[in-house]
């Protein structure tokens, strides 16, 4: 392990580099070993703000919901990275898993921001002002780094949280539903492989929502009208294998998608 000091753009760059060669992920915490998650959110900001010199950002996600997800990686709060518009997806998409290191599938639900959010939001009243759709969302991040084994929480951090395609279905009225409520089903081949319902993000869909978007305006983004987020798995992750998914949200809707094998 090199615990030599290294700066955050060196660090971005190290991540940089692996993005635009299509190699696997480093794992940073190897290089630095006095990266904390401050530092981590500060490599991710460099690595985010060094790609959108040709991309540009679809909103924001947050990942690692879960207690027993967190305390597997060293953590103790939930982790937020950046989507951005070249992973988006529509209904029906096919997409090619060799184009991922460790490609996996979230039953998710997502939010569209209808006015600009630049100040720390208050409460849960002043967010679903600024709110104007719901819709079911798959996300498709890609765990591809080095050493599975030696991956810390903020290796996850720095390297945006695995970002990489999503999936949206049709966009829904917020008056209309009780996003807690909601439950969904994930089928691989007509099989079930999964079930979640709207809770198992971080308890409360709208707090997820809240604690995502003050995360990352603390980081130093802007929610954009049309921006989407999209607050963490419902049920559990699962291996992007090949074959047909469809994603049933019952009333709420639902995404149909197909994964190409290698």
């Amino acid at each position: 392990m090199e615990n030599m000091k290294k700066s955050t753009s060196e660090l971005a760059d190290i991540l940089i580099k692996a993005h635009n060669e299509n190699q696997l992920i480093p794992i940073l915490s190897a290089r630095a070993s006095d990266i904390d998650v401050e530092a981590a959110y500060s490599i991710q900001k460099a690595y985010v703000g060094k790609r959108l010199n040709n991309e540009k950002i679809a909103g924001f996600k947050a990942g690692m919901t879960s207690e027993s997800g967190q305390r597997k990686f060293g953590l103790n709060a939930p982790v937020a990275g950046v989507l951005f518009t070249s992973g988006k997806k529509v209904n029906n998409a096919t997409i090619n898993q060799a184009m991922s290191k460790n490609l996996k599938v979230e039953t998710e639900i997502g939010f569209v921001i209808g006015k600009t959010i630049s100040k720390s939001v208050e409460d849960l009243a002043e967010l679903q002002e600024s709110i104007q759709a719901v819709m079911p969302v798959i996300e498709l991040p890609d765990l591809g780094f080095a050493d599975m084994q030696a991956l810390k929480g903020v290796d996850i951090i720095a390297a945006n949280v695995a970002a990489a395609q999503f999936i949206v279905g049709q966009e829904r009225e917020v008056k209309d539903w009780d996003l807690n409520a909601i439950s969904v089903t994930l089928t691989l081949n007509d099989e079930q492989i999964n079930s979640g319902k709207g809770t198992d993000a971080f308890g409360d869909q709208w707090k997820a929502a809240l604690w995502l978007v003050n995360t990352m305006l603390e980081q130093g983004w802007t929610m954009e009208p049309g921006h989407i987020f999209i607050t963490g798995v419902l049920g559990q992750m699962f291996p992007g294998n090949p074959g047909k998914y469809i994603a049933d949200y019952r009333s709420f809707g639902k995404i149909c998608f197909e994964i190409k094998g290698r």
